[in-house]
């Protein structure tokens, strides 16, 4: 019996490894002392004794229930509203945003008119919970079209939403429009060969499947610029399995409903229960302590304060066993026996030693020809190599997952990619496909490094630029005045050479020599109804700034390591790069460095299933992104030391008061420009060369996927979806076709669409405490700890990396934990040391994805500049 057929019978048997949670949960009611009135609803506090017994993944309707009641104060609000308008001005878009230039895919955004609106809304009693308070937040941040924009704050961020079931969006030859399939029954279809045939979805809760699916990508939407990305967004993708996450259809901000029901073409689909239901995940709800009213929730996730009778060692919850939540007492053999043939597959041939074949299910070759050390979820490698065999065997593929890494492993990445470079020539491969699907971002400077290696020939440009406005102005006129000063010793403070608010040491990238002040730097200078600094880049020349900046020097700048072959081992024609539009960040500067400088083409995949143009990059374009725990420190630890100018902090916003617990708040700080072109990336239309649907075929074979891209790019440029070619691109600015035309122009404020209100009484009854502990202790400087005797409270004493002077020093600092690959962070460094989070229920009653990675959050550089380095 072939494989296929095996891992098919074993499939069709498989369920989730984590049961759901079945039948009806009895919620704990308080009694009433006066009948006529609706009891205090504990859903809340139902949520945190479930948790505490392992059961992570519980009904949606309970979430929803606990978050209608809590209550809403609005003086809480207006001080954080307050905080963030101050955050917000070190946004470099928002006047691009009120009027954006032809070509851009969204309609115009007034960010100040928005904000004022929704606190206008406060102050006339326009929010009856901070529930709808929080989730017109979430929708105002969305409308930014700013992946680098994120808001995890207040109750709502607390929780996930997870469908049962994944989704794919799959076209049957790559011409026809795709339809929507439950993965499930997709991966059953690929698997068996297609003895067995997945039905489409023609419906979801009654209403056309692409109606529902578009309403829902908006409203989740994680801010890309164009719908193409919001649709690949809520799909399920083997690149993003292999780094643990989930699509936003398995974890969803906004509430979705309680039900989901889908409708299928004809009757050979996964037959599902009448009534499915949503699911929901709580971030955060294991560390509370006994919490039971919406009330307790608001003290602990809005304001960030432990009850009075917290004790870490204390076991105040009950015990619950509410059965094993399912019909098959076998689902854990079955679960085995599926993963035990999906090893004999992956095993089988000439493995490596390491490889992505079992993490993405078999979608990924189980040989590749490079891989980054300690490849796998709960490790720190991401970068692969392969060669495609058959006719294709003159074609490599360097797969790219994402640019995140940390201390050693960006040495291992970086090699890794020289590894791949040269096994790929010693292959004799004329052709290169580089694959950045699910490539959220990273470090910036590794962008720079994969750019050099590739054409080590190009000096990569990178200049960028900051809003100007008088709160930078008085930060850089203060730090880098300091830095300037003959008396500031630059070795020992040389941590602060990568701070933003010191110019001169980066190049005016008009004059590429560095700034000689502050003010030639951030002299304002006006454009779109707004003003900007000049153009900044990098001088990777000057080591010191190297290591404050990234803790090392950049490839090919090292002096003692000069380049001695500067000829590219292909040529920009014979090299393609494959996204799904999820592209950001790092991953943005990489492909405008490959594109628009070395002239390299661009295949996007996916997106909405219908003809036309796809943007290769849909995540932020920004240059950098800045958190407003780095705005806090700037404001104030930082001027107190090292720069010794508390008289400057005292005329600056109060940033201590922030209202409400902010876990991370995300903004981007620099546009990223091109030269004698003021006009920011973010607001370019830059479609890729051709689009390619997914396929039946190839949404779970990345061999198959990877032989579509190089015979559309090479030899068949027919193959490109209808209408996808000819517009501008990241290389080519002149086309013979206008950008598409784009969204509604409706501007405003948002429409907070109404939501399903159950009065809960006794508001009366809340008060804000004033004798809790706070769990928001501490500034954005993690402190250091002593791995033997660690006084960390709710946190981890884990080993961190700093970029001290010379290279990268380990010591260790209180962290806290993060979940692995969430779409909207609330670590604003990197989510590292994964750890696979178990439960006995699940939000998935079958499938391959549904697991989610637990980690601790590793701080950027910013914020580890005031730690000592050891000796």
């Amino acid at each position: 019996m072939s494989f296929i057929r095996i891992l098919a019978l074993s499939f069709c048997t498989f369920l989730a490894v984590a049961k759901p949670l079945k039948g009806k949960f009895a919620p704990r009611q308080e009694p009433s002392p006066t009948t006529p009135s609706p009891a205090v609803s504990t859903s809340c506090g139902d949520i945190i004794v479930l948790v505490k017994n392992d059961y992570n993944f519980f009904p949606a309707s309970l979430a929803h229930d606990c978050l209608q009641s809590i209550p809403f104060n609005p003086a809480v609000a207006i001080r954080f509203l307050d905080y963030y308008n101050t955050t917000l001005q070190f946004q470099s878009t928002l006047e691009y945003l009120k009027a954006p230039p032809t070509g851009y895919q969204r309609p115009p955004f007034d960010v100040k008119k928005t904000l004022a609106g929704i606190k206008q809304n406060v102050t006339s009693g326009v929010y009856r919970n901070q529930y709808e308070f929080e989730t017109q937040l979430q929708l105002f941040t969305s409308q930014l079209r700013d992946t680098h924009v994120n808001l995890d704050v207040g109750a709502l961020s607390a929780f996930t939403f997870v469908s049962p079931y994944g989704l794919v969006s799959a076209s049957s030859d790559g011409k026809e429009a795709p339809k929507i399939y439950i993965d499930d029954d997709l991966y059953r279809e690929f698997v068996t060969g297609g003895e067995f045939k997945a039905s489409h979805i023609t419906k979801i809760n009654g209403v056309d499947v692409l109606e529902y699916l578009e309403q829902f990508a908006e409203r989740n939407s994680e801010g890309f610029l164009e719908r193409h990305a919001d649709w690949n967004a809520i799909m399920d993708s083997p690149a993003a399995d292999i780094q643990g996450q989930l699509s936003t259809f398995q974890t969803a901000s906004l509430y979705p409903g309680a039900q989901i029901n889908f409708t299928f073409a004809d009757m050979n689909g996964t037959t599902t229960e009448p009534n499915n239901e949503w699911w929901a995940y709580c971030s955060g709800c294991n560390d509370t302590g006994p919490l039971t009213t919406g009330g307790d929730f608001y003290n602990y996730f809005v304001l960030g304060l432990l009850p009075d009778s917290y004790d870490e060692e204390a076991q105040w919850w009950p015990a619950l066993d509410l059965g094993d939540g399912g019909d098959n007492e076998d689902d854990d053999g079955d679960s085995d026996a599926f993963a035990s043939v999906l090893q004999d597959y992956c095993n089988d041939g000439n493995p490596s030693k390491e490889n992505w074949c079992f993490t993405s299910f078999g979608a990924y070759p189980n040989d590749p020809i490079v891989t980054q050390k300690d490849l796998a979820i709960q490790g720190e490698g991401v970068v692969s190599g392969y060669m495609l065999d058959g006719n294709d065997n003159s074609t490599a593929v360097l797969s790219i997952p994402v640019f995140f890494q940390l201390g050693d492993d960006i040495t291992n990445f970086r090699q890794s990619i020289l590894d791949f470079i040269g096994n790929a020539s010693q292959a004799n491969a004329t052709r290169v496909i580089i694959d950045l699907q699910q490539n959220t971002g990273g470090l910036t400077f590794l962008a720079y490094d994969a750019f050099r290696m590739f054409f080590p020939n190009i000096e990569a440009y990178g200049a960028s630029r900051k809003r100007s406005h008088e709160l930078g102005n008085i930060l850089g006129e203060t730090y880098n005045g300091w830095w300037d000063l003959p008396s500031t010793d630059k070795e020992t403070n040389y941590a602060y050479g990568a701070s933003e608010w010191i110019a001169t040491n980066r190049l005016n990238a008009a004059t590429n020599r560095t700034f000689s002040s502050w003010a030639e730097y951030y002299t304002p200078r006006p454009d779109n109804g707004d003003t900007f600094s000049a153009a900044e880049r990098y001088d990777f020349s000057n080591q010191n700034f190297d290591y404050a900046a990234f803790g090392d020097i950049p490839w090919g700048y090292d002096p003692d390591a000069p380049l001695v072959n500067v000829v590219p081992q292909w040529s920009p024609d014979e090299i393609v790069i494959l996204t799904d539009g999820l592209c950001a960040s790092a991953c943005s500067l990489f492909v405008e460095f490959m594109t628009h400088q070395a002239g390299v083409r661009t295949i996007a995949v996916g997106g909405h299933p219908s003809p036309g143009p796809m943007q290769a990059v849909s995540g932020s374009r920004g240059a950098v992104s800045y958190s407003a725990d780095e705005i806090d420190y700037d404001f104030q630890e930082g001027l107190a030391f090292p720069v010794d100018r508390e008289d400057v902090a005292a005329k600056l916003p109060n940033r201590t008061d922030t209202g409400m617990w902010v876990r991370y708040a995300g903004v981007t700080i620099r546009d990223q420009v091109r030269a004698d072109d003021p006009t920011p990336l973010q607001f370019k239309y830059l479609a890729a060369d051709c689009r390619l649907y997914y396929t039946k075929d190839n949404a779970y074979n990345m061999t198959r996927l990877w032989r579509d891209v190089a015979h559309a790019t090479w030899e068949d440029p027919s193959l490109c979806v209808q209408s996808s070619t000819g517009y501008p691109t990241g290389r080519n600015a002149t086309s013979e076709k206008p950008p598409p035309a784009s969204d509604s122009q409706k501007s405003g404020l948002l429409d907070l669409e109404p939501l399903a209100f159950t009065p809960w009484t006794d508001q009366s009854a809340f008060q804000l405490t004033s004798k809790s502990v706070a769990v928001n202790n501490g500034p954005l400087t993690p402190t250091l700890c002593d791995p033997k005797r660690p006084q960390c409270g709710s946190k981890q004493c884990r080993q961190v990396q700093l970029n001290c002077n010379g290279g990268v020093k380990a010591t260790y600092a209180c962290l806290t934990t993060c979940e692995v690959g969430e779409r909207v962070p609330s670590c604003s460094g990197t989510c590292k040391e994964a750890t696979r989070l178990d439960s006995k229920s699940n939000g998935k009653s079958g499938g391959t994805n549904a697991i989610r990675y637990q980690g601790f959050c590793h701080p950027p550089m910013s914020a580890t500049k005031a730690l000592p380095c050891p000796k």
